[in-house]
This record gives structure tokens, sequence and C-alpha cells, in this order.
């Protein structure tokens, strides 16, 4: 297993991975996208950690801006051709190297910046061929947790989880 202490950033796809990956346009030209509210909640308890949590997608999409504000999730990058050049400079203004990287990624767009991570996630869903590429799959599907199944892992092998599950609880119990 791979030592994921020095991990300070997630990134994550949005189609595929936080999202089901299905995009459902109305007559009246709305998009609409589904999203796990439990991804968001194992987002929230990252956010009791040093780990900082990034959006970095193909497409654009107010839906996705929507989510990423209702989620306090202020590093949000969209209609992004090339990732991996986008996250170099994100890393070299958070003071970062890729080793410091997590990545969830489901196709081959998301493979320059995954190859370059340190840790490579992909949901259950991703295609075979590209499943290969990573470090780890998940049991659940992207949009039905896989985001939130990463979060735990990563601080479960940090040995971090119950220490932060707690903090979370916390803050609930004194909201």
């Amino acid at each position: 297993m791979k030592d994921l202490s020095k991990i300070k950033l997630l990134i994550c796809d949005c189609d595929g991975v936080l999202s089901d990956g299905l995009i459902i346009y109305s007559d009246e030209g709305a998009e609409i996208k589904h999203f796990s509210t439990h991804d968001g909640l194992g987002i929230k308890i990252l956010s009791h950690t040093d780990i900082k949590i990034a959006v970095v997608t193909g497409r654009k999409s107010r839906t996705l801006k929507r989510r990423c504000a209702d989620l306090n999730i202020n590093l949000l990058y969209q209609n992004v051709k090339n990732k991996k050049r986008v996250i170099d400079e994100l890393l070299s203004q958070l003071d970062l190297k890729w080793d410091n990287v997590a990545y969830i990624g489901d196709d081959w767009n998301d493979y320059l910046a995954m190859q370059a991570s340190a840790f490579k996630a992909v949901p259950a869903n991703a295609f075979d061929n590209f499943k290969m590429t990573a470090d780890y799959v998940t049991e659940r599907k992207g949009g039905y947790g896989a985001v939130r199944e990463v979060i735990e892992f990563i601080l479960k092998s940090r040995n971090e989880f119950e220490a932060t599950l707690e903090k979370f609880l916390n803050e609930l119990q004194n909201a």
C-alpha cells in the first residue's frame, strides 16, 4: 500500500466522479447533474484536515459551480483541456508538488494528471482498461459515493479518520 501521509490536495474530476456522468438537458436549456450527498458529507469531513480539495473538469457548468459553492470548494477549474498544465500552476500557487496529490478520475482525459499524481483512484464504473492505470478502484460508482470512499480510504490509511470524524461531529454538536 502506498504511503499517503504526504497527500495535501485531493483533485476530483466532475462528470463520472462527483456526478454519475449523465448530463440531462431540459427543453428550456437547463443542465441537470446528479451529485451524491454522501460525497458531499465526505468533503465536509475532509475540511477538518490539512488536505485541500480541487475540482478540475473539461466541461463548464453552472450546476457544478453551485455544488462547489455549497461544499466550500474554492479551487474549481472548468473548461480545462490540459488538466496537468492547470494543476501544475495550482501546485505552484499552493507550494505543493505532485507527491502531495491524490487524484480521482474516470477516463482518458484525466490520464496525464493522474499519472503525475502520488495516488490515483477511479470509480467502480470507469472503463476496465482505464482502471488498470489506478492505485485504487472504488467499490462505489461515480456520483454514488466514490469520492467519499476515497476520502475515507486516505484518512484511514493515515490513521486520521476517527479523529477527523470526531472534529466534524463536535462541529455539528456546537452548531
